[in-house]
């Protein structure tokens, strides 16, 4: 019932045009109707939205049946098409604020770590200075705690603390779900020329399909590799896949990409990818051979002032 309301003044309108014999605006009011259905998705609209536009159709609608002028029912259709248009806007400016607070939560996580780290650091070093040095345990252990202790220098190397705590979280998010996700980046992912939102939408986007399909392999790898040549930055992410169906291959970084993830998705994130690319005149390209699936994108070093 919720769901037929916004069609409410359409119905309504549609019957009185039929009834006063306006077949003209009948179409114009069936036009706007299949606009509204088709482009304009009730569900990500907030409330308020959905009522203030009920009640300013039903307002067209009582001002044009009021005066007999069905002239004002284009009211109706500018609204709908205006807000699609500020539908957009709001949908793009909602996921640029998730990002922003996603991020902050990634790098207040990193700082955590950083302070665990530094915090066992120090016992560490006292109980290898207090220690045998000539002993072969003592030996052993002085190599576990460096590449304990270095490992995060992968994700660290270079990276502004926006990128490495992007890289840290997803890394967590691998080692949780039993994934290996090795970072092989002779250049920082940092100093590519996009903005810090796109920045990190990309290294999200990519990563997640990536280690959400990665997971569903038994020792599943994913590796994210990022270098420079003749003025491109070329990013590669390969990551194990279960087979994906040639459907949804031929579909993917398009518009019309649909999601491999089990349920009603419709690939948001490989669509982000190709937007970003795309708007910074780069190349993507992509293949899926045998249970391997291979991401690879060329970005120019061009900055936009």
């Amino acid at each position: 019932m919720v769901k037929f309301l916004p069609f409410l003044p359409w119905l309504l309108a549609l019957c009185w045009t039929i009834l006063a014999n306006h077949y003209i605006f009948t179409l114009l009011i069936l036009v706007g109707a299949i606009y509204q259905l088709f482009f304009i998705k009730g569900d990500e609209q907030p409330r308020s939205w959905k009522g203030i536009t009920i009640i300013l159709q039903l307002c067209w609608l009582m001002a044009s049946f009021g005066t007999d002028t069905p002239l004002l029912l284009f009211g109706m259709v500018l609204q709908t098409v205006a807000l699609h248009f500020y539908q957009t806007t709001f949908l793009v400016e909602q996921r640029k604020t998730s990002e922003i607070i996603k991020n902050y939560k990634q790098q207040t996580t990193l700082l955590d770590e950083l302070r665990r780290q530094r915090h066992d650091l120090e016992k560490h070093v006292s109980a290898i200075l207090h220690a045998d040095g000539n002993s072969h345990d003592t030996e052993g252990y002085k190599q576990e705690v460096t590449s304990r202790f270095t490992a995060l220098d992968k994700v660290l190397h270079n990276e502004s603390n926006i990128v490495a705590g992007c890289l840290y979280a997803y890394n967590k998010q691998a080692e949780e779900i039993h994934v290996i996700l090795d970072y092989q980046l002779h250049q920082a992912l940092s100093g590519l020329p996009l903005t810090e939102y796109e920045l990190i939408a990309l290294i999200s986007n990519i990563l997640e399909n990536a280690i959400e399909a990665a997971a569903e392999v038994a020792n599943g790898k994913v590796l994210l590799s990022c270098r420079k040549q003749s003025g491109i930055f070329i990013i590669v992410c390969r990551n194990h896949t279960l087979p994906i169906e040639e459907r949804i291959l031929e579909r993917m970084y398009t518009s019309k990409a649909e999601s491999s993830k089990v349920g009603n998705h419709e690939g948001f994130g490989t669509q982000e990818i190709q937007r970003i690319v795309k708007n910074h005149q780069g190349i993507l390209d992509f293949s899926f051979i045998k249970d391997q699936f291979t991401l690879k994108i060329k970005l120019p070093d061009v900055r936009k002032d």
